[in-house]
């Protein structure tokens, strides 16, 4: 059992069904914290883990307001929940897909911010997903991409408002991620990979597990002086 942080550790991750939010919630699971996965469903029968489950919908604010309510006393909060649009031009992107990214990506991490961090005392940590498309230009992406780059401002301001309470927020800016939404785009998980390594210096795309690391790095006593920042984890992406 890897258990270098708190084991009384309360953390809360958005998105936790699947892809990154769900590698995020074995590693603190694993770390010994009780993990709360919040997402919009889960598979029936899942694994009895010790995981906590909630069905929320993050653009609800009274929903997110009663969920922090139930839960409570939260030490780590991990806003990763996301939407993401089709890969077109501007003129092609429709008023809906652009607002439905806008209402999951930004007022999403809003409202779940605003709803849990009453509850985070001293010592608490939030850890936001950005993204390389934060920092570079993508074509078709200019949706998902706008939020992503919101994201880092939000981290940035969220930490100096949260720095006098002994809170630290900070944000991962992942590269090309193997998670299964990455295999539903291309195809096949091997024609994402195909596409993707090259574009990567490191030869590879990432996983999972590779982002769930980062985060509980972020989260852990070893990141203790920083604040406000953002850890690219792209395998050389953005250094090209």
């Amino acid at each position: 059992m890897m258990r270098d942080q708190s084991d009384s550790d309360v953390c809360v991750v958005t998105g936790g069904g699947r892809g990154i939010g769900k590698a995020v919630v074995d590693r603190f699971r694993l770390g010994g914290a009780t993990v709360h996965s919040v997402d919009l469903g889960f598979p029936s029968g899942g694994p009895d883990d010790g995981v906590v489950r909630h069905e929320c919908d993050i653009t609800d604010l009274a929903a997110v307001e009663r969920l922090a309510g139930a839960i409570g006393k939260v030490d780590v909060l991990v806003n990763n929940a996301a939407a993401v649009t089709r890969a077109v031009p501007i003129t092609e992107l429709t008023p809906e897909e652009w607002q439905k990214t806008m209402s999951v990506n930004i007022t999403g991490t809003f409202n779940v911010t605003r709803s849990f961090l009453p509850a985070m005392r001293k010592g608490g940590r939030i850890v936001n997903l950005a993204s390389t498309f934060a920092h570079v230009g993508s074509p078709g992406r200019v949706a998902y991409s706008t939020t992503k780059g919101a994201m880092l401002a939000f981290t940035r301001s969220l930490a100096l408002d949260c720095a006098p309470l002994g809170i630290r927020v900070n944000s991962v800016s992942p590269g090309g991620i193997a998670t299964d939404r990455l295999v539903e785009l291309f195809g096949s998980q091997q024609a994402a990979e195909d596409y993707l390594a090259p574009l990567h210096p490191i030869g590879r795309t990432g996983t999972p597990a590779d982002i769930a690391d980062a985060i509980w790095f972020l989260a852990s006593p070893g990141a203790s002086f920083m604040t406000g920042a953002d850890l690219l984890v792209d395998g050389g992406y953005t250094a090209q």
